[in-house]
């Protein structure tokens, strides 16, 4: 692949900052922000910024296909609509379901990701589920909630070929304890969510590699002033990282504008965007079951950041790192993605003057203009 450089813009680096300059491109990678004068393959509209491309640890399918039933039609989906937001690559999530079924896609996915993909890229899978707490499973069906045996985990790690591997579990539910020793020592993100933990488990799950707290707030016990919940463990520990779904009913705007205040670039910016599926209604913004039990969102990647700058009062400079940084950091894959650095991987997200997404760029080649 040719070099080219595109430009003129603010470059919202990822970590908060930005500067003016424009961005050389080669073999697929950043070779230098510059900031002087410079000749342009590629001229962008004034008033522009250019963001690291948006990274969705948590999302359940698109165009009416779920991750744990048609996984590969869900995926192509995604590459080829995900650009429209921004999103240049995501984890799908696999919901508790029949056990077999969920291997049977994990393993799909793995697959299909050893593709080429011109578009939005799958970077694993994440397994929500099925080692939840009853109490708190919410969407996910009782009748498919398991203990994380031995023979469980081995089954469910004998599917990751490739990418990351994330998995969400109640960490005070029978086996999790060597469970979530055996994932940690492989390797696996583990998430912490779908819990009933006060806040002495959490402070322990946190010691014991639960990196990330799922949907922050949501299926969990709420803050009480005489109450004890994981939730505040994790708001209290500067090095964990807290994901919440900022479309204004899963969480308020005002509890998003706390979580940022106290967790800063730890604060990952998720959707947990489930399709409308028989079974399922949107009503009131989100997506619930037939009883009126949320299931997920109908959230975007990039209103995700303008909703968190909207509720914090932040720049998109700010806001997008924990769209972008703060997630690719979550999951260890801060060295490849996440940031506009030397050597890092040209997928970028341009905005205009409105905060809109005007261009998406993977792998330093034009995928999305919104023309």
């Amino acid at each position: 692949m040719s070099g080219r450089t595109i430009g003129h813009a603010l470059l919202a680096l990822g970590d908060g900052t930005s500067h003016q300059g424009c961005i050389r491109i080669e073999d697929g990678r950043i070779a230098a922000l510059d900031d002087g004068p410079h000749h342009l393959d590629y001229e962008l509209p004034f008033g522009s910024t250019v963001t690291p491309g948006l990274i969705d640890l948590h999302i359940n399918g698109a165009a009416g296909h779920w991750f744990n039933r048609e996984p590969l039609e869900a995926m192509r989906a995604i590459e080829t609509t995900g650009t429209r937001s921004g999103l240049t690559a995501y984890l799908p999530s696999i919901i508790t379901g029949p056990w077999n079924d969920m291997l049977r896609s994990a393993r799909e996915i793995y697959r299909q990701m050893e593709m080429p993909s011109g578009g939005t890229r799958a970077l694993g899978v994440h397994f929500e589920g099925p080692f939840l707490n009853p109490e708190y499973r919410r969407f996910h069906p009782a009748e498919h909630l398991l203990a994380p045996t031995p023979a469980r985990i081995e089954a469910l790690l004998g599917t990751w070929t490739s990418g990351r591997c994330r998995v969400t579990m109640a960490p005070e539910i029978d086996e999790a304890k060597p469970a979530a020793a055996e994932l940690r020592r492989r390797g696996v993100v583990l998430s912490a969510g779908h819990t009933a933990a006060n806040f002495s488990t959490g402070l322990e799950a946190i010691e014991d590699g639960y990196r990330i707290l799922t949907h922050t707030f949501n299926a969990m016990p709420g803050m009480h002033h005489r109450s004890s919940s994981i939730l505040v463990a994790y708001l209290l520990d500067p090095a964990a990282f807290t994901e919440v779904i900022a479309d204004g009913v899963h969480v308020s705007p005002e509890h998003v504008a706390l979580l940022y205040r106290l967790k800063g670039l730890n604060l990952v910016l998720a959707t947990d965007a489930m399709p409308v599926t028989i079974g399922l209604t949107e009503q009131g913004g989100v997506v619930r079951d037939l009883d009126g039990v949320i299931a997920g969102s109908k959230l975007l990647p990039d209103e995700a950041v303008r909703n968190l700058m909207n509720a914090t009062g932040l720049t998109l400079a700010e806001a997008v790192a924990c769209a972008t940084w703060a997630p690719a950091r979550a999951i260890g894959l801060d060295g490849e993605l996440g940031m506009l650095g030397e050597g890092l991987r040209a997928d970028l997200a341009v905005w205009d003057r409105r905060n809109r997404i005007s261009h998406v760029f993977i792998g330093g080649q034009l995928v999305y203009a919104n023309d």
